[in-house]
């Protein structure tokens, strides 16, 4: 039985916010990846920051297959550095976002949703990278998409 004196009481208003967008995992659908190439399409991006407090884009993807196809991935390009900044644009233009400017960003972000891209997988040491390869059109699209692909001496390590 459940006592629910003044001192059981909690406010729990001032969360509110926090709970109305939060979006919890459900576990059964994040794996580890290996390293390779990947057909992902893009649930939601949107900015966020980091632990240290620093600015970055994080991309939540899903992953269409044959290979993990519904394993969620998250890819994030940080935004404090120059090379940073370098490989963020490079991403959105892939992802068909071409912004005048980067102050644009947060109110665009949401047009990341739904696009479909190949993602490839590399790992160097302990860490992990994502490279945003291409764009993948959907059938019947007459949407030229760039050439965006690079070989892998272009990988930033």
């Amino acid at each position: 039985m459940t006592n629910h004196t003044d001192d059981n009481v909690f406010d729990l208003e001032q969360y509110e916010e926090d709970f109305d967008s939060a979006e919890p995992d459900l576990g059964g659908d994040t794996v580890d990846l290996p390293d390779g190439r990947y057909q992902m399409v893009v649930e939601h991006a949107d900015l966020q920051r980091s632990n240290k407090g620093n600015p970055m884009l994080v991309w939540r993807m899903r992953v269409l297959g044959p290979r993990y196809a519904g394993a969620k991935y998250w890819h994030r390009n940080m935004i404090i550095s120059k090379k940073n900044v370098h490989w963020l644009k490079r991403d959105l233009i892939i992802a068909g976002l071409d912004l005048e400017k980067l102050s644009d960003l947060p109110a665009r972000a949401g047009e990341l949703g739904n696009v479909t891209l190949e993602v490839q997988l590399k790992t160097k040491g302990d860490m992990q990278n994502s490279f945003i390869n291409k764009r993948i059109r959907k059938p019947g699209s007459t949407q030229v998409e760039p050439d965006t692909t690079s070989p892998d001496d272009d990988f930033p390590f």
